[in-house]
């Protein structure tokens, strides 16, 4: 029979893996600049979203444009998260931290991608230029852990 310490461990393992959508919590930062990662999917475009509608997931308040977005977005938060919420991918994937345009976005692979737009550099262009999305968003991935602490 597994000891008391091993029901302890299972219990935290499961609360650690539990990421609670709640409806507001203002000490967490606003993501992706108040656009709502919802409009990406369902309107294909970057729309603001309003403090009225608003939800806290993985440490960050997302805006919504009305309550259809905030439920389909509490449904299922991980669908509609952006995959790298601060950093373009483009640039994670070539080893550098560089904010986010939410202007400038794709989704691919399920996965919604915000990029860096600057004088100097589109990152979605550059995105665009390879073949293989799947090798960048693994590079990105890999990055990204590195530049999360």
């Amino acid at each position: 029979m597994p000891s008391n310490s091993f029901y302890l461990l299972v219990l935290i393992m499961l609360l650690t893996a539990v990421q609670a959508v709640a409806e507001d919590d203002d000490q967490y930062p606003l993501a992706i600049d108040g656009y709502s990662p919802v409009a990406y999917f369902t309107e294909g475009e970057a729309l603001r979203g309003s403090a009225e509608f608003v939800a806290t997931y993985n440490q960050r308040r997302y805006y919504f444009r009305n309550a259809e977005e905030r439920a389909a977005f509490k449904a299922d938060p991980r669908r509609y998260e952006p995959l790298f919420p601060d950093h373009c991918p483009y640039n994670l994937a070539l080893g550098r931290a560089v904010a986010i345009d939410p202007t400038r976005f794709k989704i691919t692979h399920g996965h919604l991608l915000l990029f860096h737009r600057s004088d100097e550099m589109d990152g979605l262009e550059q995105w665009n230029e390879h073949e293989d999305e799947a090798a960048l968003i693994e590079r990105a991935r890999g990055n990204y852990e590195l530049f999360r602490f």
